[in-house]
């Protein structure tokens, strides 16, 4: 029938002006960033029965039935979640996920059903909260707990990063150890190398020509004022005195691991202040050693007076008066003592100890980097762990979403870390507009996890994800479009000739 063959047409042409509509779309949102492009997939309409099927029989073959289609449907409109190219923004807040996932959103207060989004064009708001400035949604994920740890049992929540968030001082001594991982006393840990030319001129001349090296760190009390000291290493001779007596060629010293090794280099030191600030003047100063290949053995600073008493490092002991933070050493080093910070003493300097005095210290000096080769003097100072206090200056995100706050003091401390989620069918995510999806129950719940883990992608900060739209392929997909529209529109207009025709029979 000539109308049959009109209403296929017209399903033809509604078929294919849904797929120019979504081609359309898709070009519309080239430039849309994280936008993901659409798909039109088609099926055939119920079919009517011309014939049925028969089985085949002893002297005939089967029939087959005749069938005839009524015309065309749109059967899905599924979206493409190949990845968007990413473009470099270089703001620090911008996201984009290289891989699977979704960023999570949430009003502020988190009232609301999450939505999804590959859209990472996220900034702080007045309040410190990570959010979407396009529609104020805030990004969720979580926060960090005691101890630099982050935890993923609770639900994630708005991340919010506090300005003016400050970073209290840490007296050196009392920070993370920057020595051995093995011992937690070490306040300041140090390296470089000692010539061992000067050690030979200073032996070959008697003592009379020794050559000291001197370096200048700078150390913290416990209220963050920055102090500066100098220490001063000077080949130490057997019977050259100098701060005390020193031990003869090839005598055995026990190593940090209490095994006996030939000491070939000696060297003391001596710490001095540049502000005043007092020594304990039995914690000052020491000796270190060295075996024949310059490597590093044991140090002391006990017993400087005679040979009686001089006793190669085990184990130091805090100063009279003041207190050991942690166990004593274990051997690669000495401990030092301050009675006193900076001088004149005052309210803000004083030996007394209260609210505003910087408190008395005693500091773990670790050498067991040192060494004493025939090579310049690199000594140096590789580590210490006090630090004055600092305010929120600048936030960085790594590849797995932790968000990390550098400060003015120089210190970096976890903020927390961005969520992603990811679902059993993301084709059946429903598509809210405004770059956001929502989950559906075809979709699945969505599974929280972090970025470079598992099946997630990873962040890349300071970049945006594009549209994955190709202009080429959808200008050809709609140029096929137009033609199939306009052969169903030629089926429509042939039909209306056929009932002409048909009209005409009767004059």
């Amino acid at each position: 029938m000539a109308s049959d063959s009109l209403f296929i047409g017209v399903s033809g042409l509604a078929a294919f002006q849904n797929q120019i509509d979504v081609i359309s779309n898709n070009i519309a949102n080239v430039g849309t960033v994280g936008y993901k492009g659409q798909d039109v997939e088609f099926q055939d309409l119920i079919y009517q029965n011309l014939g049925y099927s028969s089985a085949p029989t002893t002297s005939r073959g089967g029939i087959n039935a005749e069938q005839q289609g009524d015309g065309v449907s749109i059967g899905a409109v599924d979206t493409n979640f190949t990845q968007g190219g990413l473009q470099t923004t270089g703001v620090n807040t911008n996201m984009a996920i290289n891989g699977n996932g979704f960023f999570a959103l949430n009003t502020l207060n988190d009232s609301s059903s999450n939505t999804y989004t590959r859209d990472g064009n996220f900034s702080l708001n007045e309040s410190g909260y990570l959010y979407d400035p396009s529609n104020g949604l805030a990004v969720l994920g979580y926060p960090v707990q005691p101890g630099q740890v982050i935890s993923q049992v609770a639900p994630p929540q708005p991340i919010q990063i506090p300005f003016g968030l400050k970073s209290i001082a840490v007296g050196t001594g009392f920070g993370a150890p920057s020595g051995p991982s093995n011992d937690n006393v070490y306040g300041i840990s140090l390296g470089g190398n000692l010539n061992q030319t000067n050690y030979i001129t200073a032996v070959s001349s008697g003592g009379a020509i020794l050559t000291s090296t001197t370096i200048t760190t700078t150390i913290y009390d416990s209220l963050g004022g920055a102090h500066e000291i100098q220490i001063t290493y000077t080949p130490a001779t057997f019977g050259s005195g100098g701060l005390g007596m020193t031990i003869a060629p090839g005598t055995t010293i026990n190593n940090i691991n209490g095994m006996a090794v030939t000491a070939a280099t000696e060297y003391s030191y001596q710490v001095s202040s540049t502000d005043g600030t007092l020594l304990t003047a039995t914690a000052d100063s020491g000796f270190i050693w060295f075996n024949q290949n310059g490597q590093f053995i044991n140090t002391s600073n006990v017993g400087k007076t005679s040979n009686a008493n001089f006793t190669v490092h085990t184990a130091d002991a805090a100063p009279t008066g003041t207190s050991v933070v942690g166990p004593p050493n274990n051997g690669a080093g000495d401990l030092l003592g301050i009675s006193q910070w900076g001088a004149p003493a005052s309210a803000n300097n004083s030996v007394l100890v209260g609210p505003n005095t910087p408190n008395p210290a005693v500091i773990g000096l670790d050498f067991s980097n040192m060494t004493s080769l025939n090579s310049s003097a690199t000594a140096n100072t590789v580590s210490q762990n006090g630090f004055a206090p600092g305010i929120l200056s600048n936030i960085t995100i790594g590849q797995d979403g932790t968000i990390t706050g550098a400060f003015t003091n120089g210190q970096n401390q976890i903020l927390g870390r961005v969520a992603l989620t990811t679902f059993q069918n993301e084709d059946g995510l429903t598509r809210l507009g405004g770059n956001q999806f929502s989950s559906s129950a075809n979709s699945g719940l969505a599974q929280y996890g972090f970025a470079a883990q598992s099946d997630f992608g990873n962040i890349v900060s300071g970049s945006l994800e594009q549209s994955n739209v190709s202009i080429a392929s959808e200008f050809t997909k709609m140029i096929l479009a137009q033609r199939a529209f306009e052969a169903n529109g030629k089926s429509i207009t042939t039909a209306d000739q056929d009932l002409q025709t048909v009209i005409g029979l009767k004059q």
